[in-house]
C-alpha cells in the first residue's frame, strides 16, 4: 500500500474517491479531473510554472464508473516533445502500490490511441500494467495523483523519485553504435531547422561523426544509439530529451541552437538535472527566418547560423578533429538551403535578425 505522500507539489500524491475523469471533447478544450466537489488542479499539466490544461468549470456527469484503486496517468499529447516529457511524468509512483490500471486522457478529442513510438514509450515505462486510456466522463472509485515529477521549465531537471525511475528503466537498454554521432533534421518532415543544413551535417562527418536520422529509427535503437555514444552534437531538439535519459557525465553532449529562443534550457537543464554535466551550447544565430506574418522564432523558423562561429566554438570545445578541413556555404548554397526551406514551408520566408527579435 501507499504508504506516506512525498513532500512538495511535485512529489507528494493526492488520494481522491469518486473522482470524475473527463476528456476534452475538441481542440478549444481542456480534459481534467473533477474530485472534492471542484476542479482538482494537480492533476493538470503545468509548464514552465504555468498551468497548461485549464480548470474544469463545473462537475462533469459520469456516464462510467470504474471500481478499484487506479493510477492517474495524466494527460497524453501527441507531439513527440511533450510526449517524452510530460505525458510519463506521474509514473515515479508506479512501484509505490499495485493498481487495477493506470489512466491516461487525450490532451484533445482529436487524439485517437498511442501512435506507434508512444507504444514503444509506454511499453518501456508501463510494460506490466494495464492501461486505459479515458475517452468519456468516467467516475473512479479510487485515483491515486502522484506530482508531475518532470515536464518543461523549473522541473525540466526532474524530481529524484523521476530520475530514480528513468535509471531503473533505462538500465537494461545495451548501448551499441558508434562513438561520435551527429543528431540530424535533415531528414524531418516537418518544419522548422537551420538554413542548409545539410552542409553542417556533411561537416560534421568529415570530422568523424555519424549522422542519425531520429525519425526513422524505433525509439529503443535511439536509446541505444545514445548511450553508445562518447560525443553526441546537433541542433536543440526534443531527440536530445531521450540522450538525457541514458547520458551520464562521461559523455559529452553539444547543442547547437537552431532558433533565437530559450527553448534549449528544458533540454540543456534535462540532461544536467540527470548527469550532474551541463551540455555545451552553440550560439550562432545571427537571423531567423519565418512567413511575414510571424513575428518571433519559434520550433517552425529556421535558423541563420554565423558559420565561422559555429566552428569556432565546437573547436573550443573539443567536438572537432581538425576545423582547418571545414568548407563553409558559398553564397549560392546559402541561396539553395533558404529554397529548400521555403518549400519545406511552402511559403516564402523573410529574414528577421536576432538582435531585432531581442528587443522586442
Amino acid at each position: 500500500m501507499l504508504h506516506h505522500a512525498k513532500c512538495g507539489c511535485l512529489r507528494d500524491i493526492g488520494f481522491l474517491n469518486d473522482a470524475v475523469v473527463c476528456p476534452a471533447p475538441d481542440l478549444s478544450d481542456f480534459p481534467g479531473v473533477w474530485a472534492k466537489g471542484k476542479d482538482f488542479a494537480k492533476a493538470a499539466t503545468w509548464r514552465t510554472g504555468k498551468r497548461v490544461t485549464q480548470p474544469l468549470t463545473g462537475k462533469p456527469t459520469p456516464t462510467r464508473r470504474v471500481e478499484g484503486r487506479h493510477l492517474w496517468g495524466g494527460v497524453y499529447f501527441g507531439h513527440f516533445g511533450h510526449f517524452i516529457t510530460e505525458t510519463i511524468s506521474r509514473l515515479w509512483a508506479r512501484d509505490l502500490d499495485a493498481y487495477d490500471s493506470v489512466v491516461f486522457v487525450p490532451r484533445h478529442g482529436k487524439l485517437n490511441d498511442f501512435t506507434a513510438y508512444q507504444k514503444e514509450v509506454i511499453d518501456l515505462f508501463l510494460k506490466d500494467y494495464r492501461i486505459q486510456i479515458v475517452r468519456e466522463p468516467t467516475e473512479f472509485e479510487e485515483l491515486i495523483v502522484p506530482g508531475q515529477g518532470f515536464g518543461l521549465g523549473a522541473i525540466s531537471s526532474g524530481t529524484p523519485e523521476f530520475r530514480d525511475l528513468v535509471r531503473k528503466v533505462m538500465a537494461d537498454v545495451e548501448p551499441e553504435g558508434p562513438e561520435k554521432i551527429y543528431v540530424s533534421r535533415t531528414r524531418f518532415s516537418g518544419k522548422g531547422g537551420i538554413i542548409g543544413e545539410k552542409y553542417l551535417e556533411a561537416n560534421m562527418a568529415a570530422q568523424g561523426y555519424i549522422p542519425i536520422y531520429p525519425e526513422k529509427m524505433s525509439i529503443m535503437k535511439q536509446l541505444s544509439v545514445m548511450k553508445a555514444a562518447r560525443k553526441i552534437v546537433g541542433l536543440d531538439s526534443s531527440a536530445f530529451h531521450l540522450l538525457g535519459f541514458v547520458a551520464t557525465a562521461q559523455q559529452d553532449a553539444c547543442l547547437i541552437l537552431r532558433r533565437n529562443h530559450l527553448a534549449y534550457r528544458h533540454i540543456a537543464d534535462h540532461i544536467a538535472g540527470f548527469t550532474g554535466k551541463e551540455p555545451a551550447v552553440v550560439d550562432a544565430v545571427v537571423a531567423d527566418w519565418m512567413p511575414d506574418t510571424q513575428k518571433m522564432a519559434d520550433h517552425v523558423s529556421w535558423g541563420e547560423l554565423d558559420e565561422k562561429a559555429v566552428v569556432a566554438r565546437l573547436d573550443a570545445l573539443g567536438f572537432l578533429e581538425d576545423a582547418g578541413r571545414w568548407t563553409y556555404m558559398t553564397d549560392q548554397d546559402f541561396a539553395e538551403g533558404t529554397t529548400w526551406s521555403e518549400a519545406r514551408h511552402k511559403e516564402r520566408l523573410v529574414r528577421r535578425p536576432a538582435a531585432a527579435l531581442a528587443a522586442q
